[in-house]
């Protein structure tokens, strides 16, 4: 055990001799550690981060207009303006399916905030979207006083960005009329934390669009009867309805594909860093032979040279890869920053988060790729011997 500090110093002493090719070397194995940690981890957390939405949606089927259901259900999900609409009796409709526990109305509409240069959406509801969310509470102020009161309640990141509290006013919709802040959700982490709530009538009257709905989100009795609840909402005139199961699986297929191309970057990647320690080993090798030609020459065994040269590639692995796990862990949020402004639907929460599977299975990749570029030096430093290699010093 004492000597294993010793072989260590001796493996990195010509890393420390060279530190600009070692350093070039370690960012290559840093660089692609981060691609694959990165795409790794971005798998997971979408996939935890839009499971953990749709089960903060509070309903199981959501009704609009027809046309791309999926690009509707993103938008609703998302906060973005549904330019489709129903007629509100088919709400009643819905309430009057043996199959539905609960339903509540929606209408959603979006508008650019102004001389704030941001997006405001809001959302027009009623008291079955409590029923529906429990879990959105007030943090402070109340309830509309009533159907038609022109007030509204702000998520929690919405209060926090208009730095507006109970009892201020804002101007909203296309005539800017202002409406008195009646209340503040508490933070939900869904895409309701960043909403301006009204209540549903005003909310149609705000927009010019009585009677019209962007859609009915509905909780089932069982979930065994989706398909016959699908079957006859297909029936109606001008209406769809789709699953948050369907719509997961479509985004999850999605996203499959898409870390099937970044997987395959990040091999490409992976095998630019082997090739780049591949590279710097040969030449230490190369530059060593009569220093690995003493060591022989002193009492080292071919076995203590393919070690030593092997133990060196492995340092280059692990530092290449705790860099690539720095790299990513505070990189990881410029990456989201991107995705969100390119991706269709992003779910809301944090996308990016490294784990420590995934910490532990980049290292392991990291090191095999780098000792496995070191198969090829390796050998030749322990196949060195010592009196041609110091004849041809001498």
């Amino acid at each position: 055990m004492q000597a294993i500090p010793g072989h260590l110093r001796l493996a990195t002493s010509d890393l420390r001799r060279r530190p600009l090719r070692t350093s070039l070397c370690i960012l290559g194995v840093a660089l692609s550690t981060t691609l694959l940690l990165g795409t790794v981890s971005l798998h997971s957390g979408y996939v935890r981060a839009l499971d953990s939405t749709i089960e903060r949606m509070g309903y199981q089927v959501l009704v609009t207009a027809k046309g791309c259901p999926y690009e509707a259900a993103s938008l609703v999900m998302r906060g973005g303006n549904v330019p489709m609409y129903i007629d509100e009796t088919t709400f009643d409709t819905i309430l009057d399916n043996p199959d539905v526990l609960e339903a509540t109305r929606l209408f959603m509409q979006g508008m650019e905030a102004g001389d704030a240069n941001r997006l405001m959406v809001f959302m027009g509801v009623d008291e079955r979207f409590r029923s529906l969310k429990p879990w959105m509470t007030l943090q402070r102020g109340s309830w509309f006083s009533g159907d038609a009161s022109e007030e509204a309640i702000l998520g929690y990141n919405a209060a926090s960005i208009l730095g507006l509290n109970v009892g201020d006013r804002l101007s909203v919709g296309p005539a800017h009329r202002p409406v008195t802040i009646h209340g503040v959700f508490d933070r939900s982490g869904t895409q309701d934390d960043g909403m301006i709530f009204l209540p549903l009538p005003f909310a149609q009257e705000l927009f010019d669009r009585q009677g019209k709905l962007t859609g009915v989100g509905v909780r089932l009795k069982s979930l065994d009867r989706v398909q016959p609840f699908l079957e006859k909402m297909f029936n109606l005139p001008s209406v769809q309805a789709i699953t948050m199961t369907q719509f997961r699986s479509t985004v999850v297929q999605f996203v499959a594909t898409s870390r099937i191309l970044l997987m395959l970057s990040a091999l490409v990647a992976s095998l630019i860093g082997a090739l780049g320690v591949l590279n710097a080993m040969t030449m230490s090798v190369s530059e060593r032979l009569r220093e690995f030609g003493l060591m022989k020459a002193v009492g080292a065994s071919a076995g203590d040279l393919f070690g030593l040269t092997l133990l060196e590639t492995g340092c280059l692995g692990l530092l290449g890869a705790f860099l690539g796990i720095v790299m990513t862990s505070l990189g990881g949020w410029v990456l989201e920053s991107a995705l969100r402004q390119v991706v269709p639907f992003v779910p809301p929460g944090r996308l990016i988060a490294v784990d420590a599977a995934s910490v532990g299975g980049a290292i392991v990749a990291a090191l095999l790729l780098a000792v496995a570029a070191g198969l090829y030096p390796a050998p030749r430093a322990a196949r060195v011997q010592p009196a041609a290699i110091l004849r041809q010093t001498a």
